[in-house]
C-alpha cells in the first residue's frame, strides 16, 4: 500500500516544521494491516508512531520507532505510553503525535503550560488522555487556529482528560478543539470536570471525487514511419521496438494513432498491445511528411482530486507540483477525456497543466482550497468533522463531594451489572449523572441507587425521532402539528433508582411547556407530565422505568390515562413513573375507600333498624 502523498507531506512537515492546527477534509487514508487501541505502531511495516515537540524553529522527536529521547520537563515511557510534563513551561511548544494507540497518556506533574496539541490516528488510534495530579494551561495566548486538533483519519480518537488534574484549554481564533475524519461526533471526555458548555459545530468529510490527469511536459515525438492494418484500412498505427540488454529480449509495442480535438495536430498514440514480433497484418508505410504524436501509456500525471469552481461548477483537477524545492497544487482545465487509465480504473482526462487557474501551498492539516473553489464528492455519513466551540475548557480536579460522572456517548451506551455496583457505592456519596447519546443525560440523586434483580447490562442509549414520518405507527391524537419526537430507550424495565432524565429538544422551543407521554406496545397513551423547555433547548423528566415516550406540543387525551403532572420552570414536583403500578395503586386504595364507605352505610342502617 502507498500512503496518500498530500497526507506523506503533511506529516514529513510535521516532524520538520511548522504546526497549523486546522480543517482537514481529506477522507482516504492507506491503512495499516492490524487496527491496535493501545500502544504505540512502532513495529512493522506501519511503524510510523511518533511525539514530535515543536519550539519555534527547533523541533525534537520524543519518540519514533528508532527510540526515545527527552528534554527538560518532558520524558516519554513506551510501556505504559505516556509522554509525561513535569513543570514544563513553554507557550511555543507544540506536541504532534502519529498513531500512539487510544491509551496514549499525558501525566501532569506539577505546572506545565504548551501552544498546542495535534494527533493522527492513521487508522490505528489518535486518542489524547490527560491524566495525573498537576494542571496544564493550552494557547493561553490563542495563537493557534485550534488548541487541539485531532485528526483522526478513520478512528474514534478523543480528547479525555481524569477528574484528578486541572486543564485549562483556551479557545484558538476557530475553535477550541477539531477533529476531522472521526468516527465519533462527541470527541471531547471528562469526568463531570468540565465546567463550560461546549457548542458542536459537526459535518460529514467528502469521499472526494478523483480521475486520473495526464499532461505532457515534453515535445512529442515525430516519425514518417507508420503501419497500416489488413482489418483497418483506415486507421494509422506506430510501432515501437524496444531491446532489452538484461534480460535480453526484444518488444514490439503496436500504438492506434488516434486525433484528439485539444491536441490540435499531434495524434494521440492509443496503445493496443506489446508482443515479442510484429503481429501478421500490419504493412509499414512510409509518409511524405512527418507526424507527431504522443504516447498514451507516456507523459506525467495521475490520480488526482477533482475541485468545482463555485460559481460556474465547472469541474478542475488540483494536480501535484514540485519546482525549485517547493511542494505546491495546480487548479488545471479539464482538456478532453482520453478514456479509462488501465492501472486505477479511473476516468483517464488530458488537462491543462501548463496554465492553471489557481494554485495553492499544501499546509499540514488544512486542506482548504482557494476562494471560489470547493471539492467535488459525496459526504460519509460514518465519518465526522466537528468544531468545538467554547471561550475556553475548563477541567477543575474532582472534589470528595462531586458527583460520580460517566460519560458512555460514544456509542458504547452500555454499563455491566459490576460497574453498576462501583456506581452504586459512589451514590451513597454523591449524585451519578450518565451521559449517553443523543444529548440524553440520566441523574439518580445521592443515595437512591440499588441494583436491579437478573439484570446483566444496563443499556442508556436512547433512538430518538423527530419526524413523524419516521416514528412508525402512531394513535390518532398524535398529529403532525403537536408532534415533537418519539423517544425509545433501549433498556426496558426498572432502573437503578428514579432518575432525573435531562432531553434535548431544541431551541426553537425554549420557553414552552412540552408534555411527555408513555406509549405502549398497544397504542395506548399514558400521559406522564408536562415541563418547561429550558433556554438551552433541554426539557426534564422523571422516571423510575424505561420503554417508549413521546413528546408533544399538547397533552394527548383521546384513549390515554390523563395522569398528567406539570413541572414549572422545568423543575418536576411530583412526577409519575414510566408504567402503571401507581396508578393501579390508587385504584385499589379507591376501591377499598369505596368498599369502607358501604360497609359503614350498611353497619348504620342495620343499626337504625335495630333500634
Amino acid at each position: 500500500m502507498v500512503k496518500n502523498r498530500k497526507w506523506h507531506i503533511k506529516k514529513i512537515a510535521a516532524l520538520a516544521g511548522a504546526v497549523v492546527l486546522a480543517v482537514s477534509s481529506a477522507a482516504l487514508y492507506a491503512a495499516p494491516q492490524v487496527k491496535a487501541a493501545n500502544g504505540p505502531c512502532d513495529t512493522g511495516d506501519w511503524a510510523y508512531a511518533y511525539i514530535n515537540v515543536r519550539i519555534g524553529e527547533d523541533s525534537t522527536l520524543i519518540f519514533s520507532s528508532k527510540g526515545t529521547n527527552s528534554i527538560a520537563g518532558m520524558s516519554y515511557d513506551r510501556e505504559s505510553n505516556t509522554l509525561t510534563l513535569n513543570d514544563f513551561k513553554n507557550k511555543a511548544a507544540v506536541v504532534v503525535t502519529n498513531m500512539m494507540g487510544d491509551d496514549f497518556k499525558i501525566n501532569l506533574i506539577g505546572d506545565n503550560e504548551i501552544r498546542s496539541i495535534g494527533s493522527y490516528g492513521d487508522a490505528w488510534g489518535g486518542s489524547i488522555n490527560i491524566c495525573g495530579n498537576g494542571s496544564l494551561v493550552i494557547n493561553a495566548d490563542k495563537a493557534d487556529d485550534y488548541s487541539v486538533g485531532l485528526l483522526a483519519e478513520g478512528t474514534n480518537s478523543v480528547l479525555s482528560v481524569a477528574d484528578t488534574c486541572n486543564v485549562t484549554i483556551y479557545s484558538g481564533t476557530k475553535a477550541v478543539v477539531y477533529t476531522s475524519d472521526n468516527l465519533t461526533d462527541k470527541p471531547i471526555r471528562d469526568k463531570g470536570t468540565l465546567k463550560e458548555n461546549v457548542s458542536y459545530n459537526v459535518s460529514h468529510p467528502l469521499e472526494i471525487s478523483r480521475i486520473c490527469a495526464k499532461y505532457y511536459e515534453y515535445a512529442p515525438y515525430t516519425t514518417n514511419t507508420v503501419y497500416k492494418s489488413a482489418t483497418d484500412n483506415t486507421s494509422l498505427y506506430y510501432i515501437k521496438k524496444l531491446t532489452y540488454v538484461e534480460p535480453a529480449k526484444v518488444t514490439y509495442t503496436v500504438y492506434k494513432l488516434t486525433t484528439k480535438a485539444a491536441l490540435g495536430d499531434v495524434y494521440y498514440a492509443e496503445k493496443t498491445g506489446e508482443y515479442d514480433n510484429i503481429p501478421a497484418g500490419y504493412t509499414e508505410t512510409t509518409l511524405d511528411q512527418p507526424i507527431s504524436y504522443y504516447e498514451s501509456d507516456g507523459g506525467s500525471g495521475g490520480t488526482c482530486q477533482v475541485i468545482i469552481n463555485t460559481a460556474t461548477k465547472e469541474k478542475y483537477v488540483s494536480a501535484y507540483a514540485y519546482e525549485n524545492n517547493e511542494t505546491s497544487y495546480r487548479i488545471c482545465k479539464l482538456l478532453e477525456k482520453l478514456g479509462i487509465d488501465e492501472k486505477s480504473n479511473d476516468e483517464l482526462w488530458l488537462v491543462d497543466y501548463n496554465n492553471p487557474v489557481a494554485t495553492y501551498q499544501p499546509v499540514w492539516g488544512d486542506d482548504k482550497l482557494p476562494d471560489g473553489y470547493q471539492y467535488d464528492g459525496t459526504e460519509i455519513d460514518a465519518l465526522y468533522n466537528v468544531e468545538c466551540v467554547a471561550d475556553k475548557l475548563t477541567f477543575t480536579a474532582k472534589s470528595a463531594d462531586d458527583n460520580t460522572i460517566v460519560d458512555v456517548s460514544d456509542g458504547n451506551t452500555t454499563i455491566k451489572a459490576d460497574e453498576i455496583k462501583k456506581l452504586i457505592e459512589d451514590n451513597k456519596a454523591n449524585d451519578v449523572v450518565i451521559k449517553s447519546n443523543n444529548d440524553v443525560t440520566f441523574t439518580f440523586a445521592k443515595g437512591t441507587m440499588s441494583e436491579v434483580s437478573q439484570v446483566e447490562i444496563y443499556d442508556f442509549s436512547t433512538v430518538i425521532t423527530s419526524d413523524i414520518k419516521e416514528a412508525g405507527d402512531m394513535p390518532e391524537d398524535v398529529t403532525e402539528d403537536i408532534f415533537v419526537s418519539k423517544i425509545v430507550y433501549n433498556y426496558s424495565g426498572t432502573l437503578p433508582a428514579r432518575a432525573s432524565i435531562r432531553l434535548n429538544v431544541g431551541k426553537a422551543y425554549a420557553g414552552q411547556r412540552l408534555y411527555y407521554s408513555q406509549l405502549l406496545d398497544d397504542g395506548t397513551i399514558i400521559s406522564m407530565m408536562s415541563a418547561i423547555v429550558d433556554n438551552d433547548g433541554y426539557m426534564t423528566v422523571e422516571q423510575d422505568h424505561c420503554s417508549t415516550y413521546l413528546i408533544t406540543r399538547q397533552q394527548l387525551t383521546g384513549n390515554s390515562t390523563e395522569n398528567v403532572t406539570e413541572a414549572a420552570d422545568n423543575k418536576v414536583e411530583t412526577p409519575q413513573t414510566g408504567d402503571n403500578s401507581n396508578i393501579v395503586i390508587w385504584l385499589t386504595l379507591c376501591i377499598i375507600l369505596c368498599c369502607g364507605i358501604t360497609l359503614y352505610i350498611f353497619a348504620v342502617k342495620a343499626r337504625k333498624m335495630n333500634r
